[in-house]
């Protein structure tokens, strides 16, 4: 019986913390309470319900990190058992919204199988399970909608890539378990996309899009949670976007595949490897790297000191690099530097004022600064800003306003071009067309 592996999940928080618990993706809470009716509630803790599966006979139970964060008391019901379980927090990973919790059972668990979350097939039926809208425990069905999912309306994370289904998943139901036929857990129920969610503080309901997060990805996780409460991930030190039928052309590229490198930490795996700007990711320790946002997970779930083959596209040149992976750490360790580039007509630039390029530590200042940009311009519609500093046009450096006037001369009408732009918060390339 699939049922009897699946928990409820009740946390307790301090009302100081309610506000906060009450926003979290998959509590039960009611619409907040407007500011002038606060002060006749009493001061209670705040109460908040999701689900779990057990993993083992031990008692281990694993859940999202948004069900159990900001929480004083966990408590676990099973079912067709009144006891409350009060249990202890082993783990947790808010870059993957998956934690592990574990409880002192009295008798023997019903354990949930994991499965291979690689071999689900889109069309595929799948069972969720988990406590609806404070109902109980709750089953239902649907298909396997899509797979590999971002979520562009949310702040996504950088190793997402969920399970889309059918299948209704409710307020409550976060954390719980997506079966497959077979009975096996291939996913963890997480959130859902709900217009309802943007409306008068409502928590949302279900319109047929769910995720769920692919089992695959968290077995190789559990096992830290048990040892070391946290996960620790591999980082290569590149700044990557994506590379569009523009930037392959402007690039000279076969395919509008891979990863583009915008800018490498000099003391990071990557840096010591030798990787530079305007590199192409197009292979990653023997596997394809097919849209750059395969890349972070790719490196996250590397081994620390693993020794990996880098294949990279620089101009017609293939390479293959050799860098060894570091350990990503808590801090913004990874990420280098972070935006965009410029493009020439409907621009106004002005040599590099001496006060810019010493409060970003240029010794040997280049390129030209951006007073204007003209709206609704080439130059705009490509991402530069005032303010931004143009470093690179075409593969030719700037080191002057005559270079980039020259530069702009020499464009042709509908061929995209690279710039490299260096802004407040790094650099970038961006593609400039003509029309």
């Amino acid at each position: 019986d699939l049922s009897r592996s699946v928990v409820n999940i009740s946390v307790e928080a301090g009302a100081a913390e309610q506000t906060i618990v009450q926003q979290q993706e998959g509590d039960d809470a009611q619409p907040p309470i407007p500011p002038q009716l606060q002060k006749q509630q009493p001061q209670t803790p705040y109460r908040s319900l999701g689900s779990g599966f057990i993993i083992n006979e031990e008692g281990y139970i694993l859940t999202n990190n948004h069900v159990i964060d900001n929480s004083d008391t966990i408590i676990v019901r099973l079912l067709d058992d009144k006891t409350e379980y009060s249990a202890q927090l082993i783990g947790k990973d808010p870059k993957t919204d998956i934690a592990l919790i574990k409880i002192e059972p009295k008798g023997k668990l019903s354990v949930a199988y994991l499965g291979d979350s690689d071999k689900v097939e889109v069309g595929e039926w799948v069972i969720a399970i988990g406590n609806q809208f404070q109902l109980g425990q709750t089953v239902t069905a649907g298909i396997v909608s899509a797979k590999s999912r971002k979520l562009p309306y949310q702040a996504s994370g950088p190793y997402d890539s969920f399970i889309q289904t059918d299948a209704s998943i409710n307020p409550g139901s976060s954390g719980g378990p997506l079966f497959n036929t077979r009975g096996q857990v291939i996913g963890i129920n997480t959130a859902i996309f709900s217009p309802g969610r943007q409306q008068f503080g409502s928590p949302g309901f279900n319109i047929g899009i769910g995720f769920s997060i692919p089992i695959n990805l968290v077995k190789g996780l559990v096992q830290q949670l048990k040892e070391k409460g946290k996960v620790t991930r591999g980082v290569l030190g590149v700044l990557i976007q994506p590379v569009d039928s523009d930037v392959a052309e402007a690039l000279g590229l076969p395919s509008a595949d891979g990863a583009l490198v915008a800018d490498v930490l000099k003391t990071s795996p990557a840096g010591k490897a030798g990787f530079q700007r305007r590199d192409v990711i197009v292979k990653f320790n023997g596997h394809p790297v097919v849209d750059h946002d395969d890349l972070p997970l790719m490196v996250a779930t590397t081994p620390i000191g693993s020794k990996v083959d880098i294949e990279v596209l620089r101009g017609k040149e293939k390479l293959t690099m050799s860098a060894v992976i570091e350990e990503l750490k808590d801090a913004p360790v990874e990420k280098p530097k972070d935006k965009e580039k410029s493009d020439a007509i409907g621009v106004v630039v002005e040599k590099l004022p001496d006060e810019i390029a010493q409060g970003l530590a240029l010794q040997n200042a280049q390129g030209v600064f951006v007073k204007n940009v003209d709206a609704d311009s080439p130059a705009e519609k490509a991402g530069i800003q005032r303010g931004d500093i143009v470093l690179e046009f075409g593969g030719t450096k700037i080191t002057s306003v005559e270079d980039f006037e020259k530069c702009v001369a020499a464009l042709k009408k509908g061929k995209p071009v690279l710039l490299l732009v260096q802004k407040k918060e790094g650099t970038r390339f961006l593609t400039l067309k003509l029309k």
